[in-house]
């Protein structure tokens, strides 16, 4: 069973410049910029692999799905604003910090010597997702779900929704009643990852109440749109 990550910040990771002329303040500018994907599913799952391993987990906020970090920090308690603005404006520090996070609760899940092999693929809807097997030291295998946006990234709610969704439910419910340019933005990115959370529900390691709770979190999602 996946484990819930909780601990990510929904806060972007910046850096204080201080200008010493002309009595400016602070400015504070994002330290991580955007990134390529990998050139193939098992090499996505083997460069994250590596980066968690080094805790370089800005390397790897480029292999998450773009936006997908934004939506999930929905789960954290961040509010619309802050996620449209992620959505808007690159989600690449809270991707950083949902890995931050990972690595934390997971443990030797993707660190240290893991095995990584090509499982297959995935059809849901239009969307083609990549099985990535995952073996860790202690021989419990787990898959990953990858697809190709603009390169090969982890699919963070085919992936990891059972340990999101429940979170996820009462945000998108609330979104029924907020008429704002920042919730129709993310009414509209929450229908793209409809076919992920899919995926989620049919995993063979989802347990039964898990897919409940993926199919309910669709069900808000295809009403609110």
């Amino acid at each position: 069973m996946w484990h819930r990550f909780r601990r990510f910040s929904v806060l972007p990771v910046v850096a204080v410049l201080v200008v010493a002329c002309g009595g400016e303040g602070p400015v504070t500018e994002p330290t991580i910029s955007p990134g390529e994907g990998a050139d193939s599913a098992v090499a996505a799952v083997e460069e994250l692999v590596s980066a968690l391993n080094a805790a370089d987990f800005a390397d790897a906020s480029r292999l998450a799905v773009p936006g997908q970090a934004a939506l999930a920090a929905l789960a954290e308690g961040a509010t619309f604003g802050e996620v449209a603005r992620s959505l808007s404006e690159g989600d690449e520090e809270i991707a950083a910090n949902f890995w931050t996070g990972f690595a934390q609760e997971t443990g030797i899940f993707l660190t240290g010597d893991v095995a990584v092999v090509d499982d297959g693929t995935i059809d849901q809807d239009d969307a083609e997702f990549h099985t990535v097997s995952v073996t860790p030291s202690d021989g419990n295998a787990r898959s990953i779900l990858v697809r190709n946006v603009d390169g090969y990234r982890v699919d963070l709610f085919a992936s990891f929704g059972s340990g999101l969704a429940d979170k996820m439910t009462g945000p998108v419910e609330r979104l029924l009643a907020t008429q704002t340019s920042d919730a129709r933005l993310i009414i509209a990115e929450l229908q793209k990852i409809v076919p992920s959370l899919h995926v989620a529900a049919g995993l063979p390691g989802t347990t039964p109440a898990a897919s409940q709770q993926l199919i309910a979190l669709i069900e808000v999602i295809t009403r609110v749109g």
